[in-house]
């Protein structure tokens, strides 16, 4: 026992001679040394939901800075207590603290108690590597001395609070209190505050998710610290540490960084791109406070409805197909409410979406030929016949002949309504050329479709393709009263000292005829509720008024619905990864109608279901079904009640033989005489 106390003290005057010229060399170092490095914290920066809650953070090193003044009092010396009893008493660097260490070390014959002050430690963290060299040693120690210089103790001890390692990625008090208690560092009681202070120790090993019952003895150790350093009694040690401790839960937090993930992917490559066009990285290290337009319910609603999609196949890379895509916005402003760019972001990254190529709407382009129609002057029961028919297209040799679904023909008149429930492709092409294609294209593109179309005849079939974000805009107008908006992603973004540094906000415009518009919208809810509507087998899903047009292109490669109610409009595409056939039967109605389906009952629960408010200035009428003419008594059809725009309804009755439901005028009687009908 004398001899180990012997070996002790020769081994503390040893270090003692060596410290001192250590020390001496130091001080020469001290006067000759230059410039400290500046420096350069990376900061998280956090994305919004629209209603203010965090959505996802994104970063080199997830940090967040909090002013010294904000972090509870019981935090600060939690960490004094544990880290660097005397830190307000040195300068930097303590001998005191160091030479108590190497005792207590060598007593315990293993490290119990580490020997760097606060600012040794920043000056490590800040600009050094772990690596235990001499000459990195006294780089620490010439840094701490510069820091000492620079900055007071309480800036240093908020530079130190906010940039130590925590585990699980999380760098500074604010950043590690969010990821293991779900809550602001503002916001921790004494007993979190103990723990949080004892992980920096060994962060894998102190961790409370991996090693709840470590962590909690660190926090004991760290609590009679504070007892000893005069913060607090034993009483409010022993009430700490038997206050529980409730922790996030990890498996939510993996969830919240999946949320969203296409709709943040769009903002970092292309928005905050065109924002901060000389400052690529600064998402991931500047701190910026980014305020979006996503809905936090209408984007679960997405994900949850996408991820109820039947899977038919994996491709070669085990990703699932089909694909699909699903935005919705607000048809008031424009603002994006939600953003499906494909089944699972961990499985692909490309944003159906918003994809440059686009894809086929096909059918749900219709509702375009229809309001360029009904601003030529077409009416809801405007007639023209399914049946074969040709068109002669300059520079194609073989002329074009459009078909109905299935390759049959209804083989009668349809009033425009009828044809747009039906979903006629011979209606929608004779519509389309009646009016001139240069109509159609400038209709669709005034209501907000910038991808490249093409004046063919076969345009109403969706055969260019269209990015489904333009299509949900250029829905917008239907469901708003005819004004068109300009989606937008962002409402505002601050950066890491709360200055905003842009801002955004609805961009609107007139385009179409409000009455116009409700006509367009009247016909479109018969797709989902009238008995004929192509999507008549979601329509009573919903629980709510809503309008949409299905579509599905040639050989079923692609399958749609764009729709909307006052409160959202949505489109939903599905396809696969390679553009193969989906399969037939796979339409619009069939796969993306259901989707479509879910997210409006989903993505509207709690929001009180409304009508289309219908403009002034229309008129309505009855009418033959069948002719579009105002109904004859004497016809056997049933009336139907129409709407129009003053000016437009008919002002003449059916009657035979246009009508073949309504008696001829003369008949033959049996006698051998002509006489007339009455």
């Amino acid at each position: 026992m004398k001899r180990a106390a012997r070996v002790s003290i020769v081994l503390i005057m040893a270090l003692l001679i060596a410290g001192t010229g250590v020390f001496g060399f130091f001080v020469l170092s001290v006067a000759g040394m230059g410039d400290m490095p500046e420096i350069d914290t990376p900061l998280t920066s956090t994305f919004y939901y629209h209603n203010g809650e965090v959505l996802a953070t994104r970063f080199e090193q997830n940090r967040f800075e909090l002013p010294l003044e904000d972090m509870p009092e019981h935090l600060v010396e939690a960490v004094i207590a544990v880290e660097d009893r005397r830190f307000y008493r040195h300068f930097g660097i303590d001998p005191q603290g160091l030479m108590r260490a190497v005792v207590r070390n060598i007593q315990e014959r293993r490290v119990v108690e580490g020997g760097s002050t606060i600012t040794q430690q920043l000056a490590r963290n800040l600009f050094l590597t772990h690596e235990r060299t001499f000459t990195r040693k006294i780089q620490e120690a010439l840094l701490t001395v510069q820091l000492e210089r620079k900055f007071t103790k309480d800036e240093i001890l908020e530079k130190y609070m906010n940039t130590i390692y925590f585990g699980h990625a999380a760098y500074g008090v604010e950043a590690a209190s969010q990821t293991y208690f779900g809550k602001s560092a503002r916001d921790l009681n004494l007993a979190e505050s103990a723990m949080l202070a004892g992980i920096p120790r060994g962060p894998a090993y102190y961790s409370p998710w991996l090693n709840l019952a470590a962590a909690q003895n660190r926090q004991k150790t760290v609590l009679s610290r504070m007892v000893g350093a005069g913060y607090i009694t034993a009483d409010q040690r022993d009430a700490a540490i038997d206050e529980p401790i409730v922790l996030q839960n990890r498996s939510e937090l993996r969830g919240r960084s999946q949320a969203g993930a296409y709709f943040i992917d769009y903002l970092i490559q292309r928005q905050l791109a065109a924002i901060f066009p000389d400052d690529p990285q600064i998402v991931y290290r500047g701190g910026l406070q980014i305020h979006t337009t996503l809905d936090k319910t209408m984007q679960a609603a997405a994900e949850e409805a996408i991820a109820k999609l039947d899977v038919f196949s994996t491709n070669n890379n085990g990703v699932r197909q089909p694909q699909a895509a699903l935005v919705a916005l607000d048809p008031e402003t424009g603002a994006v409410r939600a953003m499906m760019g494909g089944r699972d972001f961990r499985e692909t990254q490309i944003n159906y979406a918003t994809m440059a190529s686009g894809q086929s709407p096909g059918s749900a382009f219709k509702p375009f030929v229809y309001a360029a129609a009904l601003e030529a002057g077409y009416t809801p029961a405007t007639i023209h016949t399914s049946e074969p028919v040709s068109f002669n297209i300059p520079g194609f040799p073989e002329p074009y002949e459009p078909s109905e679904y299935g390759g049959k023909f209804y083989e009668r008149p349809l009033r425009m309504r009828e044809a747009l429930a039906l979903s006629s492709n011979v209606v929608a092409v004779k519509t389309h050329m009646d009016i001139g294609p240069q109509r159609t294209i400038e209709m669709a593109q005034r209501m907000g479709i910038k991808s490249p179309l093409q004046p063919y005849a076969s345009l109403p079939l969706g055969t260019s393709n269209v990015i489904p974000l333009e299509m949900a805009a250029a829905f917008a107008p239907f469901a708003n009263g005819g004004i068109s908006v300009q989606p937008f992603f962002i409402t505002k973004i601050t950066d890491a000292r709360g200055r905003t540094v842009f801002e955004s906000g609805p961009v609107l415009s007139k385009v179409l005829d409000e009455r116009i518009a409700y006509l367009i919208t009247d016909m479109l809810k018969d797709v989902l509720f009238s008995p004929s509507g192509t999507a008549r087998s979601i329509g009573p899903q919903l629980g709510r008024p809503a309008a949409a047009k299905t579509g599905t292109s040639n050989e079923h490669k692609d399958a749609y619905i764009v729709g909307y109610t006052p409160d959202v409009v949505a489109a939903v595409w599905i396809g696969n990864e390679d553009n193969t056939t989906l399969g037939w039967g796979r339409t619009g109605s069939v796969l993306a109608g259901p989707v479509w389906a879910d997210f409006i009952r989903e993505g509207l629960k709690g929001v009180e279901p409304r009508d289309f408010e219908q403009p002034e200035g229309l008129a309505a009428a009855v009418i033959c079904p069948y002719t579009g003419l105002l109904h004859n008594p004497r016809c056997s059809l049933e009336p139907v009640t129409e709407l129009f725009i003053p000016g437009t309804q008919p002002s003449e009755q059916c009657r035979w033989p246009a009508c073949p439901h309504c008696p001829p005028e003369w008949q033959w009687h049996w006698d051998g005489f002509w006489f007339r009908s009455r």
